[in-house]
């Protein structure tokens, strides 16, 4: 299963809480995806890490803003 796959699986589930589903993405992220000293020197598998955690974190952002949109609609009624 790619990362994408694995992005979207927790993204679109309705069992977890958003807190869960933050835990989930946070966890994809590879340990040593941002011990990249130099990228001109970095592996192909290091920039591969480095893509795949750039990719969770925009779920994760993705995440927030529809949680504060939901929060900013629950203050407005």
């Amino acid at each position: 299963m790619t990362i994408e796959q694995r992005i979207h699986q927790i993204m679109v589930s309705e069992e977890l809480s958003n807190a869960e589903k933050l835990d989930r993405l946070h966890a994809l992220i590879p340990a040593d995806a941002c011990k990249i000293d130099n990228l001109s020197h970095a592996t192909p598998v290091q920039l591969k890490q480095l893509k795949d955690g750039l990719a969770v974190t925009q779920a994760m952002q993705e995440l927030r803003r529809r949680e504060f949109a939901d929060k900013e609609t629950e203050r407005q009624r």
